[in-house]
């Protein structure tokens, strides 16, 4: 079977979207169409881009484990989850970063949690990128925000494709749950014909405005910079990635 013209499968095009304690404000939270095409020719279309399966050996990295149940930056301490494989200081460090930011810009932070899943191994990122680009451009358009911080993290164990699991740093002055912006997700990465989808997350999200939230908040988002499953990649592919949004 041959087509003049292939379809990437990897780009998907969005629909028009809709829309616990820190003294500045918190809020933590868990689209679609592309032509439909028969799995095998998507398969040997995605394959182009990356290998079936992850790579045999992981990426070296100087990442530093640490498996203290506390972290320090910038005079604070927060508690985080280390347990089990530990934390990369690499990545819970910019997360912090990102945070910290969303907290002195916002009154209330708005903190979203999800996970997004794909059916075979991508050698780079740049679906990801696509996915991002068509998410923000939805929510600036819907909601207004000026700045949308993030930070994902690319892992893969023992399935034959990688997952991704996300957080987002939004104003929480200008939303107040996150049915919509879920749907919004699911509509900007699922496909009609399935494989990729963004599974369901109990509690996925967090007004953040006193002391109190704000370590809740950390402690459940280091769960991206643990060290199990990282590393299972190409060279030009991520670990992870965060936004640099700056005080304003």
């Amino acid at each position: 079977m041959s087509h003049k013209k292939q379809v990437n499968p990897t780009q998907s095009m969005g629909s028009p979207l809709p829309n616990e304690d820190l003294k500045t404000g918190l809020f933590l939270i868990s689209n679609n169409s592309t032509p439909v095409i028969p799995s095998k020719i998507e398969e040997k279309i995605e394959g182009k881009r990356g290998r079936s399966s992850r790579p045999k050996k992981k990426t070296i990295n100087r990442k530093h484990t640490t498996m203290e149940s506390e972290i320090t930056h910038n005079g604070k301490t927060y508690s985080i989850n280390s347990k089990g494989s530990g934390i990369y200081k690499e990545i819970m460090i910019p997360i912090i970063d990102q945070f910290e930011v969303a907290t002195k810009e916002w009154r209330r932070v708005f903190v979203l949690r999800f996970d997004l899943h794909q059916p075979w191994y991508t050698s780079d990122s740049k679906h990801l990128t696509q996915f991002r680009d068509r998410l923000f451009k939805k929510l600036k358009r819907t909601y207004g925000f000026k700045q949308i911080g993030f930070c994902w993290v690319r892992e893969q164990e023992r399935s034959k494709s990688q997952h991704y699991h996300w957080v987002l740093f939004l104003d929480g002055n200008l939303i107040r749950h996150s049915s919509k912006i879920n749907e919004t997700i699911k509509k900007a990465w699922e496909r009609p014909n399935g494989g990729y989808h963004v599974p369901v997350i109990k509690k996925p999200f967090h007004f953040v405005d006193s002391d109190g939230s704000i370590q809740g908040a950390i402690y459940r988002i280091s769960y991206l910079a643990k060290a199990r499953g990282k590393g299972y990649r190409d060279k030009q592919a991520k670990d992870y990635q965060c936004s640099r949004m700056k005080p304003t």
